[in-house]
Order: C-alpha cells, then structure tokens, then sequence
C-alpha cells in the first residue's frame, strides 16, 4: 500500500490558467514536504449537454478517501452546474473526516485559503495613481453579492483611500466577470454628468476588455483617452503577447499556505517557508505602459503547433482500429501530442464495451489496467500493453500504491462518450512542472470518440453475429435450421483434418402427423421440441466437434467430427432410445414419443457430396422406421 501522505484535490477545468498555477504550486509544496498528490478533475464548465456532463461527474465515484490523508477543493472551479460545488462539499464532510481545505470560497467544515484579491486590486489601482496621476478612477467589480467582488472592490476602496482620495460611489459598477458588461458601463459612464473617467479599473481581465472594446466603438481610444486595468491576469511573467495592464491572482501563495497547513496537521514535518508574492504587476498598452500594438490583433504562435496540424491523422488512425489492442497502440503512439509527462496510465472498465440499454457498472471491483506507458521523451517498455491486467478499484492506481524514491503528482480524468463511461486516465508527473499541456483536453476527447466508435462496432458486429445465428438457427428448437445445414456442412467437411472421420446420424418423427391431426399442432410442436432435446443431449463418444440440426418438419441430423468406433456409434443410438422410452414411460403425454434412426461413419475421402451422404443414411433411416412401425403397431395413440 501507499506509503507518503497523500492529498486529494478535487478542481474543475484544470488545464484553465487560474488552475494551472494553483497545481503547479501544490505539487512543489507538496514534493518538499515529500507528499503524493492525486488530482481528480472535469474537463466542463456550465453550458455542456447533460449526457456528457454525467460522464463527467462520474469521477467523483472513484475518490477512495480512505487512501486520503488531506482533501482540498477549489469550488470556484466546480461549474458543472449550479450547486455543483456545493454537492461535492457535502460529500466530502459525508465520506471524509480528515484534513480538509477550501480554496478561494469558503466551505462549512473546511479550512480556508484565499487569494489576497484586495492587495491585488490594490497594488493595481496604486500603479494608476502614483506612475499616472489618476485622481479621477471608475471601478467595475463582479456580482454584487460575490465574496470575490466584494475582495476586489476592497482593494479599490484601498487604494483610494492610502492616496488620500474619495471614492465616488457613482463611479462603482456591478457587472460578471465576463465579457458582457463593458457597453453597458461605459455608456453610464459618458451619460454621466461627471463623464468618463481618466481610467476604469476593472475586477477582471474579461470585463476590462469588454470596457475596451465599447471605448473602441464610441472612437475613445486606449490608453490615450482614456487608461484600462484588469485584474486576474493569464499572461506569464516575460510574455509579451497582452494588452491589458493587470495583475496576477496570489493563487500561489494560497496553494503553498494550504500545503503546509495540511503538512503541519498530518506531521509531513518542517521545510523552509520562503517568502511568496501576494500578486504580480504586468505593465501593458492598456495604461500606456507597456509595448505598443494595435488592440484586438492577435501575434502568432512561432512554435509549431503539431496537434492541430494538418496531417495530424490521429482521430482517423484512432477509428480505424480493428478491435481494443489495435485502438491502444494507437493510443500509445499518438500519446507524444498529449504534452508532457512522466507516464500515461489507461484504466478500463471489464463493463467498457456494454451496449446502450444494458446495466453497467463502471467502476467494477476490478480495473484493467490496459496501457501503462512512458511520456514522449522516454524509450517505451515491453509488456505496456496488456487485456489480462486487472487491480482492485479500491486502490484506484497500482502505481501510486507502490514503493517510489521520489512523491509524484497523479491527474485523473474520466474516460467517456456522453453517459456511458469506459473507465479514466491517469498522467504521472514527477518533477516540478506537474501540470498537463493545454492540447491534453482535446486529445482526451479523441480518445473519448475512438473508444466509442469501437464500441459501436463491437455492437454492430454483435447485431451481424446475432442476426447470422437467427438466418442459420431454428426458433422452436433452437437446433440449426435447414439454411444452418447448408452453410455449415461444407464448413465442417472442409474443416476435417487428416484422419477425421465423420459421423452422421438421420432421426425422423414417426406418427407427428396423426398426432397433429389428432391433437392439434401444439402436440405436434411439443414431440418435435421433445426430440431435439433428446438429439442435443446426446454425444457421440470420439468426438471433438458436434452439430445439430432440424432439416426438415419432423426431420433431424446430428454431425460429429472426429475418430469413431463400432461401440461409439451404438451408444449414441441406445442413448437416444433409452431416453425417449424414459420419456414414453413416465405416461406424462397421451401420445408417445417415437424416433426412426440412420447413421453411418465417413472417412473425408468417402464422402463424395452431400447428397450422397444424405441419400446413404435416409436408406438407413428408413428401414429403422420401418422396424419401428412394426415394432409398435405405428400407433400414436396410447392405450388407456
């Protein structure tokens, strides 16, 4: 079993910026203090179809907590749908009673850690007033009962207030955090009596380009006329594609104070605590300080981007798989454009290929761990591909409960097309840059659909299968039917090795008329239902492949291949005369159950056509049948 203090972390949506650097600071916190950290995220945010969001949500399902030491959740992330964090929260307060942390909103029964958004907002409307002399500052905040608005509005008041300034409530705005607001304020603000501002400060990135853009549709021009501020910056340190001056979340500093809470609450013992920025200024166009260029363009990437390329044929390599091995090498040889990291695991469910409509159960007793590889800059292993490897659930991954020098970082994600899962991936990350490449959402999604159309042709080669065995299968009796004897005969004769001999046996129904005349065709249905019962019950001693078959009304044929001797043929026919006088005896059916016989064994060199055989064992079967005629009167009806 394990043998680190293991973290949960339950995130939304972690490829997003937000989320990328809150991972990548737990993982180095949590490798100081030599820790393993299992992420279990979504790839959705509000908006998805339904289907794909319960594929989605199923990850939760996985979460063994008793393998958990610490349980932090990001809720801000959670938007599958509204409530959705809150769901998740209940859950764990249910399931888990060890360390558990909240990050950036507060959760009952979790210990908080939040970005400092008013020293961030702060420092920005700060730049504002001491590098450009504004006195007169808008401010756009978030919903109005948003802790995060009201953080970043604080920080405004802040601001002012240090300067020596008064805040003019006129001049604060209400709007989303998105990209729908800015018309609306700044139309307020020019039918104002006051009029625009020297600058708008606004609670997020997303609404300061919104304010832009409506400035730029009224010909106000940025930074000229009038100065523009974000909050919440995505733009790296040293990048210079951004226009917005603005600055970046302390999501660092949270993430890093709630790692080494949980390690002082679980003994992960004492590191260094070195000092950590609470937020990072980034200088742009918007406030006239950064570099120049005319808003709204967009500067291309000068690195080759190889998963959106042209012949990138990975979807169509994917679908075109044969069968699930086929459909996992190639999985593992496109597994370069998942980005970077230090191995790739593909857990399946044994339920993964059920067809719409049946029960399955996902997250069986026991996984299979179909691919274990390596990442890209790795030689791959043998054996990485295996159908035959299965573990229990309950450790959710063999790798993380194994002996290891070094802690690592675990993200899963589920596998799944719509509603119907497959199973999860897991990414391993060992170094300090524990956090997946941007393309990894939508190489998952790949997978996601390879997977299904796999299952779909499964389904459909099942549906073939089925409809074949109905062609070729009587329905009462669920004997192979006439067409069955025509298809497989030559089948079997073809398929006779040297020195197989085979075996044919012809049994006729002797009276079926008269009882059906007699007693009606369901008497006759049953004699015929009761002698296929006794032909399939029957073996041939010798025998290494057996058919039976109805031909004919009341006309049936057993084919045996294999090595037969006198006595092998004489038991099989005193077998089946014992069981229908058993049947005879015990009196259950006012009409008796009478079978004619013929058979004979064929060397594949005596065979010389089908007919021929046919013809040969019909002889036979007739002067049984006339044995039996004379042997019981042919009389059907049973004496009372």
């Amino acid at each position: 079993m394990k043998n680190r203090k293991t973290i949960g972390v339950i995130v939304g949506r972690p490829d997003e910026p937000f989320q990328t650097k809150f991972l990548r600071s737990v993982g180095r916190e949590a490798f100081k203090y030599d820790m393993d950290v299992l992420v279990f995220s979504n790839m959705l945010r509000t908006g998805g179809y339904t289907d794909y969001q319960l594929g989605e949500e199923r990850i939760m399902e996985l979460v063994n907590y008793d393998m958990l030491d610490a349980v932090i959740l990001v809720p801000d992330s959670l938007q599958m749908h509204p409530g959705y964090a809150q769901e998740i929260a209940g859950q764990i307060r249910q399931r888990f009673n060890g360390v558990r942390v909240s990050i950036d909103l507060w959760e009952e029964g979790f210990e908080m850690f939040a970005c400092d958004d008013a020293a961030g907002v702060c420092e920005v409307v700060s730049h504002l007033i001491e590098v450009h002399g504004c006195t007169d500052i808008a401010f756009l905040t978030g919903p109005k009962e948003h802790p995060h608005s009201g953080n970043r509005l604080l920080g405004y008041r802040q601001a002012m207030a240090q300067a020596g300034l008064s805040v003019d409530e006129e001049r604060i705005f209400y709007g989303d955090f998105w990209y729908d607001e800015g018309e609306r304020v700044v139309e307020e603000l020019l039918a104002s009596e006051r009029g625009l501002p020297q600058a708008i400060a606004c609670g997020s990135d997303t609404m300061a380009v919104s304010v832009c853009y409506a400035l730029q549709k009224w010909k106000i021009r940025v930074p000229e006329d009038v100065l523009v501020t974000g909050y919440d910056c995505e733009v790296s340190e040293g990048e210079e594609e951004g226009f917005i001056t603005s600055a970046v979340r302390g999501i660092a500093l949270a993430a890093a104070k709630a790692v080494r809470y949980i390690a002082g609450a679980v003994d992960a013992g004492e590191r260094a605590n070195p000092l950590l920025k609470k937020s990072d200024l980034r200088l742009f166009q918007s406030c006239s300080c950064g570099r120049r260029f005319r808003f709204g363009s967009v500067l291309p990437d000068k690195r080759e981007d190889t998963f959106f390329a042209l012949y990138n044929f990975m979807q169509e390599c994917l679908i075109m798989a044969k069968d699930l091995v086929d459909c996992l090498w190639e999985i593992d040889g496109y597994a370069l454009h998942a980005g970077e990291f230090d191995r790739m695991y593909l857990c399946l469910s044994p339920d993964w290929e059920k067809r719409d409509g049946q029960e399955q159960e996902v997250f069986t007793d026991r996984m299979m761990l179909a691919l274990d590889t390596v990442g890209p800059f790795e030689k791959k292993e043998e054996g990485r591909l295996r159908l035959d490897r299965f573990f229990d659930s309950k450790i959710m991954l063999p790798a993380y409960c194994m002996e290891r020098e070094k802690p690592a970082m675990f993200y899963f994600n589920m596998l799944h097309f719509g509603s119907h899962c497959f199973g999860y991936i897991v990414l391993q990350y060992n170094g300090d840059e524990c956090v997946f490449g941007k393309h990894y959402p939508f190489w998952v999604r790949k997978v996601n659909v390879a997977l299904e159309s796999l299952r779909r042709v499964y389904a459909v080669n099942d549906l073939y299968k089925a409809a074949q065995h109905k062609a070729v299968t009587d329905a009462m009796t669920g004997l192979y039917n006439r067409n069955g004897y025509n298809i497989l005969f030559p089948e079997i004769l073809e398929g006779m090795e040297e020195g197989e001999e085979l075996f044919f046996m012809l049994c006729d129904n002797n009276g079926l008329k008269y009882i059906n005349d007699t007693y009606g065709h369901l008497a006759g249905d049953d004699v015929i239902c009761l002698s296929s019962r006794v032909l399939m019950k029957t073996s041939v001693g010798g025998a290494v492949r057996e058919y039976n078959f109805r031909v004919g009304g009341d006309e049936y044929v057993k084919l045996a291949v294999g090595h037969f001797s006198e006595e092998n043929v004489k038991e099989c026919v005193s077998s089946i005369r014992t069981q229908t006088q058993r049947i005879n005896d015990s009196r259950e059916r006012v009409y008796p159950l009478y079978l004619a016989i013929g058979c004979q064994v064929y060397k594949k060199e005596e065979i010389i056509s089908i007919d021929q055989v046919m013809t040969e064992v019909d002889a036979l079967m007739y002067q049984d049948k006339q044995r039996l005629k004379k042997d019981s009167g042919f009389n059907p009806l049973r004496e009372e």
